[in-house]
């Protein structure tokens, strides 16, 4: 473990002589055909401005797609046509402290269906007839919980792109009418939803109609706004270049807007195995091959979730923290799974795919162990035994010493106390947070340094977590990459009332995770 295989630095070489866009990779520039925003939260009176730019020439559909953090589970989509050049933002909110989140816009570009009034976030992909956790033996309070309308209050956001618009006087070709006059505002957002009105509508027909294949070019950035403490803390999206390739099929990711898909897992590259690139931190890449749209036989699950999931795929992250009390300093980590619904979404562990382990359904979690080792500024480490720091309180399913994250999106506090199961984060108001005490065997705490969290926890015995790169047979023996699809970042908060006197100063800040991944040989 922690060096390329033969077959893996052969396919490096071979890959860097191929063109950037010539695989599905994270975008080194920013730029993509697929954005993943880590994380929006409406909790304690927060907003998150979300935002998409169009950097290109033509207009663009694209699939916008809000999930809640637990199980990833779709609360709000909708499609949006971007003109050329075009931004759109919504800000996501709440009205008091429950019911659902809210999406509301002032943005002229056209929406299918339209974004004229705030939009609730809904529940019907995770209750009801789409219940996603087990209900016998499961506590009244815990199925409260799970099945209710706040738990849109806080998740991850996904974009699309799914083809782009052409001109001209046909039906199927509304370039025009979704591009904004001088006065700022599209021709004609209504011949837009006309086309996908049942029953006759021109997309409802035929959804590919007069669409070319998507081209990247969009980028988006999230900010997340606390009015009463005056703080916002932005990050950018992550891009992927390289999704949807497909020219024999270049409509094929345009859907209706109630539809599930275009989503992660519609990676296509027509009659040729995906490509997925994955740059190594000793400068290597190499390019591991996913087929095109097969399914797993023992789970009926696309393998093209995998195209993603690899290019995201880390084996630890790396990553600061402050929490001097003098200064109010504040430090939550976010991490986000995107791709995990696709894994554990499942009727049990034992159809669960990798590189994930554990099922979403007994108690509304699905948890994959970790290890964390933090330091100082000054190189102090804990002390304890590796393996033995714990998150606060443990996650369900996880013993005392075996640290898990069990949520599609993760939020770290550190140096918080927490008086109940449900107090939130102080930065991020997150409900679903875990925490971790930075002590040392001697006792001090330890306010400002680092901290690594690997996953695949190296204490405990196999490889759990790993995609390997063969196509046919998902046990055959050969390389694989180790780890988990994760992104993320650190956000940071300090308050000084020292700065002016009679004036507060608070300043916050988020930094991108750093990571390392590797490959390894995990089978004979």
């Amino acid at each position: 473990m922690g060096t390329l295989s033969r077959t893996a630095l052969a396919l490096a070489l071979a890959s860097a002589l191929a063109p950037p866009a010539a695989a599905v990779n994270v975008a080194a520039g920013g730029l993509g055909q697929v954005l993943l925003f880590p994380y929006y939260t409406a909790n304690g009176n927060r907003q998150t401005i979300a935002s998409v730019v169009n950097v290109t020439n033509r207009v663009k559909a694209v699939r916008v797609r809000f999930l809640e953090g637990r199980n990833g589970k779709p609360v709000l989509d909708f499609n949006l046509y971007l003109s050329p050049f075009d931004v759109w933002t919504g800000v996501v909110g709440a009205n008091g402290s429950t019911g659902p989140a809210l999406l509301s816009t002032s943005d002229t570009s056209c929406t299918v269906p339209r974004l004229l009034q705030p939009r609730a976030f809904q529940s019907f992909q995770y209750t009801g007839a789409e219940q996603d956790w087990l209900s016998a033996g499961t506590p009244a309070s815990l199925a409260t919980l799970l099945g209710a309308i706040e738990r849109t209050r806080e998740g991850h956001i996904e974009m699309i792109e799914m083809g782009l618009l052409q001109t001209g006087p046909q039906a199927a070709q509304l370039a025009e009418e979704a591009t904004h006059n001088l006065a700022g505002v599209p021709a004609n957002c209504q011949a837009l939803v006309a086309a996908w009105t049942p029953p006759n509508g021109t997309w409802v027909v035929n959804a590919a109609a007069s669409i070319e294949g998507p081209a990247g070019g969009l980028y988006g950035a999230g900010l997340v706004v606390d009015a009463a403490n005056g703080t916002l803390l932005s990050y950018n999206a992550e891009a992927i270049e390289g999704f949807y390739i497909n020219t024999a099929d270049p409509g094929f990711l345009h859907q209706p807007p109630n539809s599930s898909r275009p989503n992660l897992a519609d990676a296509d590259w027509g009659a040729q195995p995906i490509q997925a690139r994955i740059q190594f931190g000793n400068g290597f890449s190499a390019t591991y091959l996913v087929p095109g749209r097969q399914t797993v036989p023992s789970t009926n699950q696309p393998y093209t979730l995998d195209a993603l999931s690899l290019v995201l795929i880390k084996n630890s992250i790396f990553n600061e923290y402050a929490t001097d009390p003098a200064l109010g300093m504040l430090s939550e980590w976010v991490v986000t799974f995107p791709t995990k619904r696709g894994y554990v979404d499942v009727t049990s562990d034992a159809s669960v795919r990798r590189p994930f382990t554990e099922a979403f359904r007994d108690d509304g979690a699905a948890c994959e162990r970790v290890l964390l080792r933090y330091w100082n500024r000054e190189e102090r480490e804990s002390g304890f035994a590796p393996g033995a720091v714990d998150f606060d309180p443990p996650p369900p399913g996880g013993a005392p010493g075996v640290p898990s994250l069990c949520g599609q999106v993760n939020v770290i506090a550190f140096n918080q106390t927490f008086t109940g199961p449900d107090t939130p984060s102080a930065l991020l108001g997150s409900t679903t947070r875990v925490g971790v005490r930075l002590e040392t065997a001697q006792g001090p705490v330890l306010h400002t340094g680092w901290m690594n969290l690997t996953f695949d926890d190296p204490l405990s015995a196999g490889v759990s977590n790993f995609i390997d790169n063969r196509i046919n047979d998902p046990q055959a023996g050969s390389d694989a990459l180790v780890g988990l699809p994760a992104i993320g970042f650190w956000a940071l908060n300090y308050t000084r009332a020292d700065a002016t006197p009679g004036l507060l100063a608070t300043y916050a800040g988020t930094v991108r995770h750093r990571f390392s991944n590797e490959s390894t040989s995990i089978f004979p």
